[in-house]
């Protein structure tokens, strides 16, 4: 089992980090909550759904970092990151590109045409026509994991969830929108919450690290009795 930290806005993935992990700098010690849900009510863009009524209804505690789309904007303010600085790092990143010919970074396989109009439709988008995108992507539940084999109707919603992405290291992304003309995790999250209720939760589950590899983290919220010396549990049931 591969265990992984996934950081989401408004239940939306921004980013997946996988067999070790660190806790994003915008949450804090405070924020941590332990929770206790059924299986199917888990957020289903990072848990994979049961296939059973019984496994279903299996209890499953999740450990996580979790603060309101508006708490979170304040912090990335604080430190320095807004709508302004998100406009700026697109800008950077466009401009690289839109002087690229043929298909920038898009692959040609299987289908040259498609890249090329991917490439046209990068060129040509504003912010805005990204931001648009995004919320469609957030809304109908369209990521980098689940359009499977479909390729989404429209042509930005499709780059920000597909698989072509920029390689150099000024703009490979940090994040899980790969398309998206924002290399940073913290623009990113400026741009999901531009498209997200103030009152959605963000958060960091750790829940595996906790479970399965020993973490600590949150050793000091959970309530551990040990019974007595000879103490004797008894199910009321049984006098009944």
């Amino acid at each position: 089992m591969t265990c992984s930290s996934d950081i989401t806005i408004g239940g939306y993935p921004l980013q997946t980090m996988r067999r070790s992990y660190t806790v994003w700098e915008r949450f804090k010690p405070e924020d941590r909550i332990i929770r206790s849900c059924r299986k199917d009510q888990r957020n289903p863009h990072i848990h994979d759904m049961p296939w059973t009524r019984i496994a279903a209804e299996r209890l499953e505690l999740e450990f996580v970092y979790s603060v309101t789309a508006d708490e979170l904007r304040r912090r990335l303010g604080r430190a320095g990151f807004t709508r302004t600085t998100l406009e700026q790092e697109y800008l950077k990143h466009h401009q690289a590109h839109c002087g690229e010919s043929g298909n920038m970074f898009f692959s040609t396989y299987p289908d040259s045409e498609a890249a090329f109009a991917r490439a046209e439709a990068f060129q040509a988008a504003t912010l805005d026509d990204w931001l648009e995108a995004l919320a469609k992507a957030a809304k109908d539940g369209v990521t980098y994991v689940t359009r499977g084999v479909t390729t989404p109707s429209d042509i930005l919603v499709d780059i920000i969830t597909g698989r072509d992405y920029a390689t150099s290291d000024e703009f490979w992304p940090r994040h899980n929108l790969l398309g998206f003309p924002c290399a940073s995790l913290d623009n990113m999250a400026v741009a999901l919450l531009e498209v997200t209720n103030g009152d959605a939760l963000c958060e960091q589950e750790v829940s595996m690290f906790v479970e399965y590899q020993g973490d600590s983290s949150f050793d000091d919220m959970r309530l551990r009795k040990k019974p007595r010396q000879n103490e004797v549990i008894f199910d009321d049931q049984e006098d009944i």
